[in-house]
C-alpha cells in the first residue's frame, strides 16, 4: 500500500511540475539575459570543438571564467541538436532537471521523517508539490542560467547528506566496531564536486554539515566526544573525494593558465563589486578601466577586504539591504513572461484564482507578488511553523528526534543566504534557497501533526 502511495505522489509531483514548466517554456517567448549570453558564448565554442578556450591572446582570467559543467552540458546539446527554435531542447532539458528537483524535495521531506512519523509520505508531497508550483522555479526553466541544473545537483547532494546521517552516521556511533558502508557519504561528496562546478558556492557547505552532525548527535544523545571524531575522518573523506571530482578542471586549469584555480576566476572581482564605494546591494558598475578590471580578478579579494576594514558601519547597511532584498524582493527576470502568460490565461493557475476572486486583477501587473507562491509567503510560512514546531517540542518531549533534520534543512537555507551577503543579491541566486523552504514547511508540517495526534491518543 505504502509503495503504491509512494508512485501516485512521485507521478502526481512530476506531473504537475512538467506540465507547468512545459507550458511555461510554449507559451513564453525566449529572451537572453544578462549573463546567459556569456554563457552561451562559451558553449558555442565546446559546440565547436574548442573545449571552453578562448582564442590565443585573451586575458588569462577568461579561459576559467565561468565553472565548465553547465558550459559543457549546454555546448554538447547545442552539438547535437543546435540551437534552432529558441534553444528549444536546452529549455526542455532544464525542464526536466527542474522536475527531478521537485522529485528530490519529495525524497529528501519523506526520507527526514520515515523513521518518526507515518505522515512522511505527505511531508514529501507538501514539500514537492509547493516546489513544482513555485513560479520562479517554473520560469527559470527558460532562462539560458546555471541554477535550474545547479538546484538538482544541489538537492541530490543534500538527500545523500541526509541518508548519510540517518544510517551509516547512526550505525557508526551505535555499533563502533561494526562494518559500516560509506556509499551515501560517497554520493554526497561527488555531488557537492559536481555542485561546485556548476556554481561554486558549497565549497564551504562541509562547515554546515558539520554544526548539523551536532545536532544530530545531540539529539539522538550519542556519545559526543566519539561522534567528532567520527564526524572529523568522514569530513576529511569527504573532502577529498570533492577535491578528486574537481582535479580534472583543476589540473586543466594550470595546464592552460599556468595558475591554480579551484574552479573559475570570477569570485575575486564579484567579491570587489559586493565590496567597493559604488556598492549598493545588487550587482553595480565598479566604474573601473579595462586594465583596473584585469588587476582585480587577482586581486579583488584583498582590496574588498580592504574596503571593509574601513568602512564598517556602511557595510552594516549593505548588509541590511542585501537582507531585504533577499526577503523581500520580487524577480525583475521574469516578471515580463509571467505578465505575458497570465494575460493569455494559457497557465490555468492565475486565470483560475482572478475569476474565482481569490487575487485581484492588479495582480496581472505584478504576478511575482502572488501571495501563493511568493518566497515571501514561503519563508513567513515556514517560520510560523517552526515557532509552532518549536513550542510543540517544549510540550511533547518525545519528538525531539525530530529536530534534527529541521536543522539540517534550516543550515543549508541560511548558507543560501549567507552566500548572499558576502557577495551581492540576485534574483537568481535567492532561488537556491527556495527548495529548502518547501522541505521545511513539509517536514514542520508532519512534525506538528505527529505531535498533535499523538496526544490525542
Amino acid at each position: 500500500m505504502r509503495s503504491v502511495k509512494t508512485l501516485v505522489y512521485t507521478a502526481l509531483i512530476l506531473g504537475i511540475a512538467l506540465y507547468l514548466r512545459l507550458r511555461f517554456i510554449i507559451y513564453t517567448p525566449f529572451e537572453f539575459k544578462i549573463d546567459a549570453w556569456s554563457m552561451y558564448n562559451y558553449a558555442l565554442n565546446v559546440m565547436n570543438g574548442e573545449y571552453y578556450g578562448h582564442s590565443f591572446g585573451e586575458h588569462w582570467s577568461r579561459y576559467a571564467y565561468w565553472p565548465p559543467l553547465y558550459i559543457f552540458l549546454s555546448g554538447f546539446v547545442y552539438r547535437f541538436f543546435g540551437t534552432a527554435q529558441d534553444f528549444i531542447v536546452m529549455r526542455v532539458i532544464q525542464a526536466g532537471f527542474s522536475a527531478v528537483s521537485c522529485l528530490l524535495c519529495f525524497i529528501t521531506a519523506r526520507e527526514a521523517l520515515c523513521n518518526y512519523s507515518d505522515l512522511h509520505e505527505e511531508a514529501g508531497l507538501t514539500a514537492g508539490v509547493l516546489m513544482a508550483l513555485d513560479t520562479r522555479m517554473v520560469a527559470y526553466t527558460n532562462h539560458l542560467y546555471v541554477e535550474t541544473v545547479f538546484i538538482t545537483i544541489y538537492l541530490a547532494a543534500v538527500y545523500f547528506s541526509l541518508r548519510y546521517f540517518k544510517d551509516e552516521m547512526s550505525l557508526k556511533l551505535c555499533c563502533p566496531n561494526g562494518s559500516v558502508q560509506v556509499k551515501h557519504l560517497v554520493l554526497f561528496s561527488i555531488f557537492l564536486g559536481l555542485g561546485n562546478l556548476t556554481r561554486p558556492v558549497l565549497l564551504l557547505l562541509p562547515a554546515v554539515l558539520l554544526i548539523s552532525g551536532l545536532f544530530f548527535i545531540a539529539a539522538r544523545r550519542f556519545n559526543i566526544c566519539r561522534g567528532i571524531k567520527v564526524l572529523a575522518a568522514d569530513g576529511a573523506l569527504s573532502l577529498l573525494i570533492m577535491l578528486a571530482v574537481l582535479s580534472p578542471w583543476i589540473l586543466r586549469n594550470y595546464a592552460v593558465t599556468g595558475r591554480l584555480i579551484l574552479i573559475d576566476t570570477n569570485g575575486p572581482i564579484n567579491f570587489y563589486i559586493a565590496h567597493n564605494p559604488h556598492s549598493n546591494g545588487t550587482w553595480t558598475d565598479v566604474k573601473k578601466s579595462r586594465s583596473d578590471m584585469l588587476r582585480l580578478y587577482e586581486t579583488g579579494y584583498k582590496e574588498g577586504l580592504v574596503y571593509i576594514s574601513n568602512n564598517i558601519s556602511r557595510e552594516i547597511d549593505l548588509l541590511n539591504v542585501k537582507q531585504r532584498l533577499f526577503l523581500y524582493h520580487g524577480d525583475y527576470h521574469i516578471s515580463e513572461a509571467e505578465v505575458y502568460l497570465s494575460r493569455t490565461y494559457k497557465l490555468p493557475l492565475y486565470g483560475s484564482l482572478i475569476k474565482m476572486g481569490i487575487v485581484g486583477k492588479d495582480i496581472l501587473e505584478n504576478p511575482y507578488r502572488l501571495p501563493q507562491m511568493s518566497f515571501e509567503f514561503l519563508w513567513k510560512s515556514a517560520l510560523l511553523l517552526l515557532v509552532l514546531f518549536i513550542l510543540r517540542l517544549m510540550a511533547a518531549r518525545s519528538l525531539y528526534l525530530l529536530f534534527c533534520e529541521p536543522a539540517w534543512i534550516i543550515g543549508n537555507f541560511l548558507y543560501m543566504n549567507l552566500i548572499i551577503l558576502i557577495f551581492y543579491y540576485a534574483p537568481r541566486y535567492r532561488i537556491t534557497a527556495e527548495p529548502f523552504l518547501c522541505i521545511l514547511i513539509g517536514i514542520l508540517l508532519a512534525g506538528i501533526f505527529t505531535s498533535y495526534k499523538n496526544n490525542a491518543t
